[in-house]
Protein backbone atom coordinates (compact mmCIF):
# COMPACT_ATOMS: atom_id res chain seq x y z
CA UNK A 1 0.00 0.00 0.00
CA UNK A 2 2.88 2.16 0.56
CA UNK A 3 4.73 1.56 -2.96
CA UNK A 4 1.31 2.54 -4.00
CA UNK A 5 1.23 5.80 -2.29
CA UNK A 6 4.69 7.15 -3.07
CA UNK A 7 4.18 6.91 -7.03
CA UNK A 8 1.82 9.63 -6.90
CA UNK A 9 3.84 12.60 -8.16
CA UNK A 10 3.98 15.58 -6.28
CA UNK A 11 4.63 14.24 -3.02
CA UNK A 12 6.60 13.08 -0.54
CA UNK A 13 5.67 10.32 1.84
CA UNK A 14 7.49 9.75 5.66
CA UNK A 15 6.74 6.89 7.68
CA UNK A 16 6.13 6.75 10.71
CA UNK A 17 7.63 9.88 11.28
CA UNK A 18 7.38 11.61 14.61
CA UNK A 19 4.62 14.70 15.49
CA UNK A 20 6.88 16.15 17.69
CA UNK A 21 8.92 17.14 15.16
CA UNK A 22 6.32 19.31 13.14
CA UNK A 23 4.34 20.52 16.76
CA UNK A 24 5.32 24.17 18.95
CA UNK A 25 4.27 21.56 21.95
CA UNK A 26 7.15 19.45 20.92
CA UNK A 27 4.91 16.36 22.21
CA UNK A 28 3.48 13.45 19.56
CA UNK A 29 4.15 10.02 18.51
CA UNK A 30 4.20 8.81 14.95
CA UNK A 31 2.04 9.35 12.23
CA UNK A 32 1.75 5.99 9.95
CA UNK A 33 2.01 7.99 7.07
CA UNK A 34 3.30 11.91 6.78
CA UNK A 35 2.63 13.48 3.07
CA UNK A 36 3.90 16.98 1.96
CA UNK A 37 2.01 17.75 -0.85
CA UNK A 38 2.70 20.11 -3.48
CA UNK A 39 -0.34 20.32 -5.59
CA UNK A 40 -3.82 20.45 -6.06
CA UNK A 41 -3.62 17.28 -8.88
CA UNK A 42 -1.40 15.71 -6.05
CA UNK A 43 -3.50 16.50 -3.00
CA UNK A 44 -6.42 15.07 -5.12
CA UNK A 45 -4.67 12.00 -5.99
CA UNK A 46 -3.72 11.52 -2.03
CA UNK A 47 -7.63 12.00 -1.11
CA UNK A 48 -8.77 9.27 -3.27
CA UNK A 49 -5.70 6.95 -1.70
CA UNK A 50 -7.38 7.83 1.78
CA UNK A 51 -10.74 7.62 0.67
CA UNK A 52 -10.67 4.26 -1.01
CA UNK A 53 -9.19 2.79 2.07
CA UNK A 54 -11.32 4.90 4.77
CA UNK A 55 -8.32 6.00 6.36
CA UNK A 56 -8.25 8.51 8.88
CA UNK A 57 -6.38 11.92 8.00
CA UNK A 58 -5.17 15.49 9.56
CA UNK A 59 -4.41 18.52 7.60
CA UNK A 60 -1.37 20.23 9.50
CA UNK A 61 -0.27 23.91 9.34
CA UNK A 62 2.44 24.97 11.18
CA UNK A 63 1.35 22.82 13.89
CA UNK A 64 0.88 25.40 16.50
CA UNK A 65 -2.77 24.88 17.95
CA UNK A 66 -2.06 21.31 18.41
CA UNK A 67 -1.30 18.37 20.98
CA UNK A 68 -1.18 15.19 19.28
CA UNK A 69 -1.53 11.79 20.87
CA UNK A 70 1.93 9.71 22.65
CA UNK A 71 0.85 6.68 21.19
CA UNK A 72 0.86 9.09 17.42
CA UNK A 73 -1.50 9.08 14.74
CA UNK A 74 -2.45 5.52 12.62
CA UNK A 75 -3.61 7.11 9.70
CA UNK A 76 -2.56 10.12 7.16
CA UNK A 77 -1.34 13.82 8.27
CA UNK A 78 -0.91 16.10 5.34
CA UNK A 79 1.16 19.04 5.34
CA UNK A 80 0.38 21.64 2.41
CA UNK A 81 3.56 22.72 0.76
CA UNK A 82 4.51 24.47 -3.13
CA UNK A 83 1.71 25.77 -4.51
CA UNK A 84 0.24 26.18 -1.17
CA UNK A 85 2.78 28.23 0.31
CA UNK A 86 2.22 31.02 -2.53
CA UNK A 87 0.28 34.73 -2.70
CA UNK A 88 -0.51 37.02 -5.18
CA UNK A 89 -2.21 40.42 -5.03
CA UNK A 90 -4.83 41.56 -7.11
CA UNK A 91 -5.35 45.46 -6.03
CA UNK A 92 -6.23 45.11 -2.50
CA UNK A 93 -6.81 41.20 -2.34
CA UNK A 94 -4.29 38.83 -1.08
CA UNK A 95 -4.93 35.49 -2.14
CA UNK A 96 -2.56 32.99 -0.09
CA UNK A 97 -2.30 29.54 -0.06
CA UNK A 98 -3.32 28.02 2.82
CA UNK A 99 0.09 26.40 3.78
CA UNK A 100 1.26 30.68 4.03
CA UNK A 101 2.32 31.64 7.40
CA UNK A 102 0.73 34.31 8.99
CA UNK A 103 4.07 37.06 9.75
CA UNK A 104 5.27 35.99 5.92
CA UNK A 105 1.38 37.31 4.85
CA UNK A 106 1.75 40.43 6.94
CA UNK A 107 5.51 41.74 5.88
CA UNK A 108 4.36 41.09 2.06
CA UNK A 109 1.78 43.02 2.34
CA UNK A 110 3.25 45.74 4.75
CA UNK A 111 5.97 45.99 1.96
CA UNK A 112 3.65 46.31 -0.60
CA UNK A 113 1.84 49.23 1.19
CA UNK A 114 -1.38 47.50 2.15
CA UNK A 115 -2.49 46.80 6.23
CA UNK A 116 -5.36 46.45 8.37
CA UNK A 117 -4.21 42.90 9.45
CA UNK A 118 -1.22 44.31 12.02
CA UNK A 119 -3.66 42.65 14.93
CA UNK A 120 -2.09 39.43 13.98
CA UNK A 121 0.82 40.62 14.41
CA UNK A 122 3.06 37.69 16.13
CA UNK A 123 0.09 34.88 15.80
CA UNK A 124 2.24 31.87 14.71
CA UNK A 125 0.47 29.57 12.34
CA UNK A 126 -0.79 29.39 8.84
CA UNK A 127 -3.64 31.25 7.06
CA UNK A 128 -5.40 27.81 7.00
CA UNK A 129 -5.68 27.60 10.45
CA UNK A 130 -6.08 30.86 11.05
CA UNK A 131 -9.08 31.01 9.40
CA UNK A 132 -10.32 27.38 10.28
CA UNK A 133 -10.10 28.94 14.12
CA UNK A 134 -11.03 32.07 13.34
CA UNK A 135 -7.34 33.62 15.08
CA UNK A 136 -7.37 37.15 16.04
CA UNK A 137 -6.18 39.62 19.36
CA UNK A 138 -6.59 42.52 20.47
CA UNK A 139 -10.46 42.43 20.17
CA UNK A 140 -10.13 41.58 16.43
CA UNK A 141 -10.69 38.53 14.49
CA UNK A 142 -9.21 37.21 11.02
CA UNK A 143 -13.25 36.88 10.01
CA UNK A 144 -12.95 40.78 9.69
CA UNK A 145 -11.03 40.62 6.55
CA UNK A 146 -11.74 37.39 5.09
CA UNK A 147 -13.16 38.06 1.75
CA UNK A 148 -13.74 34.26 0.63
CA UNK A 149 -11.90 31.14 0.54
CA UNK A 150 -11.55 28.07 -1.64
CA UNK A 151 -12.34 24.48 -0.49
CA UNK A 152 -11.80 20.39 -1.81
CA UNK A 153 -14.74 18.66 -0.57
CA UNK A 154 -13.44 15.77 0.88
CA UNK A 155 -17.16 14.42 1.81
CA UNK A 156 -18.54 14.42 -2.12
CA UNK A 157 -16.40 14.41 -5.71
CA UNK A 158 -13.33 16.34 -4.19
CA UNK A 159 -14.43 19.26 -5.56
CA UNK A 160 -13.19 22.95 -5.48
CA UNK A 161 -15.46 25.02 -4.26
CA UNK A 162 -15.64 28.40 -3.56
CA UNK A 163 -17.04 29.90 0.06
CA UNK A 164 -18.10 33.38 0.73
CA UNK A 165 -17.21 34.57 4.11
CA UNK A 166 -20.77 34.81 4.64
CA UNK A 167 -21.06 30.70 4.31
CA UNK A 168 -18.83 30.72 6.67
CA UNK A 169 -20.30 31.44 9.68
CA UNK A 170 -17.64 32.95 11.92
CA UNK A 171 -17.80 33.15 15.73
CA UNK A 172 -15.58 33.49 18.46
CA UNK A 173 -12.29 31.65 17.58
CA UNK A 174 -14.26 29.00 15.41
CA UNK A 175 -15.39 28.90 11.88
CA UNK A 176 -18.37 26.56 10.90
CA UNK A 177 -16.47 25.08 8.21
CA UNK A 178 -16.92 21.41 8.67
CA UNK A 179 -14.11 18.66 8.74
CA UNK A 180 -14.74 17.58 5.64
CA UNK A 181 -13.41 20.67 4.03
CA UNK A 182 -9.88 21.35 3.09
CA UNK A 183 -8.85 24.96 2.48
CA UNK A 184 -6.50 25.34 -0.57
CA UNK A 185 -6.47 29.16 -0.33
CA UNK A 186 -7.97 32.43 1.07
CA UNK A 187 -8.65 35.98 -0.09
CA UNK A 188 -8.19 38.75 2.38
CA UNK A 189 -9.35 42.39 1.72
CA UNK A 190 -6.74 45.16 2.77
CA UNK A 191 -6.66 48.61 2.97
CA UNK A 192 -3.94 50.77 1.78
CA UNK A 193 -1.60 52.29 4.29
CA UNK A 194 1.56 54.20 4.46
CA UNK A 195 4.84 51.47 4.93
CA UNK A 196 5.83 53.81 7.73
CA UNK A 197 2.14 52.88 9.84
CA UNK A 198 2.04 49.69 8.85
CA UNK A 199 5.57 49.01 10.30
CA UNK A 200 5.27 50.71 13.75
CA UNK A 201 2.09 48.98 14.16
CA UNK A 202 3.49 45.14 13.10
CA UNK A 203 6.60 45.97 15.76
CA UNK A 204 4.63 47.33 18.49
CA UNK A 205 2.29 44.13 18.15
CA UNK A 206 4.91 41.79 18.10
CA UNK A 207 7.12 43.32 20.84
CA UNK A 208 3.56 43.15 23.57
CA UNK A 209 3.58 39.54 22.21
CA UNK A 210 6.95 38.80 23.11
CA UNK A 211 6.93 40.54 26.65
CA UNK A 212 3.72 39.06 27.83
CA UNK A 213 3.84 35.59 26.04
CA UNK A 214 5.82 32.62 28.11
CA UNK A 215 9.22 31.16 26.79
CA UNK A 216 9.46 27.55 26.52
CA UNK A 217 7.14 24.95 24.34
CA UNK A 218 3.72 25.61 24.10
CA UNK A 219 0.71 25.28 21.86
CA UNK A 220 -0.14 28.85 23.12
CA UNK A 221 -3.67 29.76 24.64
CA UNK A 222 -4.70 26.71 25.96
CA UNK A 223 -8.75 27.19 26.64
CA UNK A 224 -10.91 29.43 25.24
CA UNK A 225 -11.90 32.99 26.97
CA UNK A 226 -14.94 32.32 28.67
CA UNK A 227 -15.85 36.01 26.86
CA UNK A 228 -16.01 38.51 28.73
CA UNK A 229 -13.72 37.25 31.43
CA UNK A 230 -10.40 35.53 30.74
CA UNK A 231 -9.06 31.78 31.07
CA UNK A 232 -5.54 33.32 31.93
CA UNK A 233 -6.91 35.44 34.99
CA UNK A 234 -9.66 32.67 36.20
CA UNK A 235 -6.75 30.14 36.36
CA UNK A 236 -4.73 32.51 37.93
CA UNK A 237 -6.98 33.34 40.74
CA UNK A 238 -7.52 29.19 41.32
CA UNK A 239 -4.14 29.17 42.61
CA UNK A 240 -2.92 27.02 39.62
CA UNK A 241 0.17 29.01 38.68
CA UNK A 242 2.95 26.64 38.57
CA UNK A 243 1.10 23.66 38.63
CA UNK A 244 2.89 20.69 37.58
CA UNK A 245 2.08 17.28 36.15
CA UNK A 246 5.46 15.22 34.63
CA UNK A 247 6.76 17.66 32.39
CA UNK A 248 3.94 19.80 32.03
CA UNK A 249 3.53 23.13 34.17
CA UNK A 250 1.28 26.02 33.40
CA UNK A 251 3.04 28.81 32.97
CA UNK A 252 3.76 31.22 36.09
CA UNK A 253 4.10 34.11 33.84
CA UNK A 254 0.72 33.70 31.91
CA UNK A 255 -2.25 30.80 32.89
CA UNK A 256 -3.81 30.33 29.74
CA UNK A 257 -0.53 28.77 28.91
CA UNK A 258 0.55 25.33 29.29
CA UNK A 259 3.92 24.69 28.96
CA UNK A 260 6.20 21.85 28.17
CA UNK A 261 9.46 21.80 30.60
CA UNK A 262 11.17 19.39 28.36
CA UNK A 263 10.17 15.70 28.28
CA UNK A 264 6.29 16.78 28.98
CA UNK A 265 4.01 14.03 27.41
CA UNK A 266 0.40 14.64 25.95
CA UNK A 267 -0.78 12.07 28.56
CA UNK A 268 0.97 15.03 31.18
CA UNK A 269 -0.66 17.46 29.50
CA UNK A 270 -4.33 16.18 29.38
CA UNK A 271 -3.98 15.53 33.12
CA UNK A 272 -3.18 19.20 33.48
CA UNK A 273 -5.55 20.13 31.27
CA UNK A 274 -8.18 18.15 33.27
CA UNK A 275 -7.29 19.42 36.92
CA UNK A 276 -7.44 22.90 35.54
CA UNK A 277 -10.93 22.76 34.21
CA UNK A 278 -12.48 21.15 37.29
CA UNK A 279 -10.76 23.12 39.63
CA UNK A 280 -12.03 26.61 37.57
CA UNK A 281 -15.99 24.82 37.54
CA UNK A 282 -15.62 24.05 40.88
CA UNK A 283 -13.79 27.44 42.18
CA UNK A 284 -15.53 29.69 39.43
CA UNK A 285 -18.58 27.96 37.85
CA UNK A 286 -16.92 28.55 34.83
CA UNK A 287 -16.22 25.28 32.53
CA UNK A 288 -13.12 26.53 30.08
CA UNK A 289 -13.23 24.89 26.75
CA UNK A 290 -10.18 24.14 25.01
CA UNK A 291 -8.73 26.20 21.76
CA UNK A 292 -6.02 23.37 21.51
CA UNK A 293 -7.59 20.84 18.70
CA UNK A 294 -6.45 17.24 20.59
CA UNK A 295 -5.23 15.03 17.91
CA UNK A 296 -5.86 11.26 18.96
Amino acid sequence: MNNILKRIKGIRVLDNEPLEKHTSFRIGGGARYFIKVYSIKALKKVLEFIKKRRMRYFVIGAGTNILCSDAGFDGAVIKLEGIFKRMRRKDNFFICGAGVTIDRFLTAAGKAGYGGAEFLAGIPGTIGGAVKGNAGAFGRSISEIIEGITVIDTGSDLGRKDLSREELRFDYRRSHIKDDKIILFATLKLKRRAYKYIQRALSAKRKWRRRRQPAGYSAGSFFKNPRPQSAGKLIEECGLLGLRVGGAEVSRKHGNWIINTGNAKASDVLKLMRIIKQTVRLKKGVLLKEEVKILR
